[in-house]
């Protein structure tokens, strides 16, 4: 029998947590903030049903909050300065889980989504990923942290980063309208922050919400 998706309780105490079928990624993405909400996103995941699928939505509403079809809906609010790869895999694993549940994986961006926090951002359901008009997306090389014991495992070291590189931005050139011209002039910087209106310009979201509650999309820019 499944976990009923309301008497889930964030009990760590971290900024990021789910309630009800929402997820809030509002910290750091690590081993202290993430443990219990990934047991807790998986247990959201259980519960949602498998259905038929939801073609033309997207490209019938004017508004990604009303929706006149009744598909299940995850929303993740998100305002992360990022963190671990690893972690960002596994929110993505079982999000991903839900879309092949056909679930529509609503992210909201309302404040700043950096480095692996953007990359959950943009892997929301196409259509309805949503900026709030003062936010920012952050694209950037970022750090990795090894420890080689051994000369010869340098190599083996270099070739890993690299092709986890070429995964990461990988997920920006299959989600969003980035190029790898457009990705190495972002990655020049640690700094880089990408104002809502150039997001959507460049298919980073598909929708910013002004500060006077209006929605405007790419077909209106």
């Amino acid at each position: 029998m499944g976990v009923n998706v309301a008497d889930i309780i964030n009990k760590s105490g971290s900024a990021n947590y789910i309630a009800g079928h929402k997820i809030f990624l509002l910290d750091k993405l690590n081993d202290e903030t993430c443990a219990e909400l990934i047991g807790n996103i998986s247990n959201m995941v259980d519960n949602i049903k498998w259905q038929h699928q939801y073609d033309t939505i997207s490209t019938q509403i004017n508004n990604p909050y009303k929706i006149n079809a009744t598909p299940q809906i995850i929303d993740v609010f998100i305002n992360s300065p990022g963190g671990s790869v690893n972690f960002m895999n596994s929110i993505m694993a079982l999000l991903t889980i839900a879309r092949a549940k056909n679930a529509i994986i609503r992210t909201n961006v309302i404040g700043n989504a950096c480095s692996c926090a953007s990359m959950i951002a943009v892997q929301g359901t196409p259509g309805f990923r949503i900026m709030y008009e003062q936010s920012y997306h952050l694209i950037h090389y970022g750090s990795s942290k090894y420890t080689v014991n051994k000369p010869t495992e340098i190599d083996s070291a270099t070739r890993y980063e690299k092709e986890m590189r070429e995964n990461l931005n990988a997920i920006y050139m299959n989600n969003t309208g980035l190029t790898k011209s457009d990705l190495a002039k972002f990655q020049k910087t640690e700094y880089n922050y990408i104002p809502a209106m150039k997001c959507l310009d460049k298919n980073i979201c598909d929708w910013v919400l002004t500060a006077n509650g209006q929605f405007i999309t790419r077909r209106q820019r």
